[in-house]
């Protein structure tokens, strides 16, 4: 578009006057550097909203003469001018709109918010956008304050929940239909890493006390192969050993869910298609061995046979050992763990099971722990092939699972005295889940679209 004259010379005329309202409160003579920039962004800030006002202007009034037909049948009708005031990015701004109102189903319409998608609400699409990234990086409270200081803009910490929390739903209800990109070249390897972690709710249990939910995460990423200089590194496990390969932080993506393990399975699938999961030549699963995953991985992966490698991430499988160790044996258990341990790295399941029943069983405790290990170990005796899976370079840890437990939920959940509704614990992980992704310009498309 091209803008008038006169909208050019009051877009002048406001930044000019914004500036040099700012520069008068300066001492010439000892004015710094630092000041003048501020001074700059504070007219920038001054004068934005002005600025946006006159080119809103610029596009009329929606008026459409005295009459126009109604979608009811009947006909609309114009007297007056409604102003709406809009907060946004720039700051607030008042919108002047021909209002018409229809004498036979009572229906009040301005052409011009459906012409140019004024919001409905009080704040812009961008400004609850930028609110919700905030939102999801920081507390409510904290992302109001990082709002004011980066924009100038004053908001409520009720409505930044408020709009984050609706956002991150629309986000949410989006991303399930959308359809998957094609990819230019299907992965060599995809790396799917699964767990869970429990947050605080705000529902009661039978006690009275409130409830812990688990939040089922997935992070789905590929590897920088082994060759050039930073890409792979040797295993401790096996140091002379084939260099594993280390993930691409580039390809990171994350899905969560509140809920079970079915609807994380639909998230799994659905970002699998983004990512080429059904082209994979190589498709690895890392988690603790819960039934859940498992479950999970039998959904989803039944129909890609001979690509599937599942395996029991290495460090949970120490700690499992350890904790029987330390249940039967005390402050001994670390004199007696480096050959059950050896035994675990190198895959011999059988010895380390024999080992485990010869562990004294002096208490209650040590010997449910006994049972529970051994039981463990024996049902995934079949995910513990860690040479085989070492030798072909493959990553043995689901450092990046726990990890993303940490980044998705832990971080901004489990803070001292937070308690959850599911939807808005599901709403606010959504949105940080897209911001880990490097997928934020989906939420503010999905946000303009509103």
């Amino acid at each position: 578009m091209k803008l008038s004259v006169r909208a050019r010379e009051r877009l002048a005329q406001a930044f000019v006057e914004a500036i040099e309202a700012e520069l008068a409160e300066l001492d010439e003579e000892t004015v710094r550097f630092a000041e003048l920039e501020a001074a700059v962004e504070l007219a920038q800030r001054r004068a934005g909203a002005s600025a946006l006002g006159t080119v809103v202007a610029e596009f009329g009034s929606g008026y459409q003469g005295p009459s126009r037909p109604c979608a009811c049948g009947g006909v609309q009708t114009t007297d007056h001018y409604a102003t709406c005031r809009r907060q946004t990015v720039l700051g607030a701004i008042r919108v002047r709109r021909a209002a018409y109102r229809c004498t036979t189903c009572g229906r009040h319409e301005c052409p011009l918010d459906t012409e140019l998608g004024v919001p409905a609400g009080r704040t812009s699409q961008r400004l609850r956008a930028r609110l919700s990234l905030f939102s999801a990086v920081a507390p409510f409270a904290e992302a109001v304050h990082l709002l004011a200081t980066a924009t100038g803009v004053p908001v409520c910490a009720q409505s930044a929940q408020l709009l984050s929390e609706t956002l991150g739903e629309q986000v949410a209800a989006a991303t399930a239909v959308a359809d998957p990109v094609p990819l230019a070249a299907p992965p060599r390897r995809l790396y799917l890493g699964v767990d869970g972690v429990h947050y605080c709710s705000t529902e009661r249990e039978v006690t009275g006390k409130l409830a812990w939910k688990e939040a089922k995460v997935a992070v789905c990423y590929e590897p920088k192969w082994p060759g050039a200089p930073g890409t792979g590194r040797r295993s401790t496990l096996a140091p002379d050993g084939r260099p594993s390969a280390v993930a691409d932080p580039r390809s990171h993506r994350y899905v969560v869910q509140m809920g079970t393990w079915h609807d994380l399975a639909t998230k799994v699938w659905h970002e699998g298609q983004r990512r080429g999961l059904e082209q994979a030549a190589e498709i690895i699963v890392l988690g603790d061995g819960a039934p859940w995953i498992r479950s999970l991985v039998a959904e989803i992966l039944t129909a890609l046979p001979g690509r599937v490698t599942q395996m029991l991430e290495v460090r949970h499988a120490e700690q499992h050992l350890w904790t029987v160790a330390s249940a039967c044996l005390g402050t001994e258990a670390g004199a007696w763990l480096p050959h059950p341990l050896d035994d675990l790295h190198q895959g011999r399941v059988a010895h380390l099971i024999a080992a485990i029943r010869t562990l004294p069983a002096a208490t209650a405790e040590a010997a449910q722990a006994i049972t529970a290990a051994t039981g463990s170990f024996e049902e995934r005796a079949d995910l513990m092939a860690y040479p085989t899976f070492r030798a072909r370079g493959l990553q043995i840890g689901s450092g990046l699972a726990e990890s993303a437990c940490k980044r998705l939920v832990c971080q901004r959940s489990k803070g001292p005295g937070m308690h959850w509704t599911v939807a808005g614990a599901q709403a606010i992980a959504t949105l940080r889940a897209a911001h880990l992704s490097h997928r934020w310009d989906e939420v503010e498309a999905i946000a303009a679209a509103a």
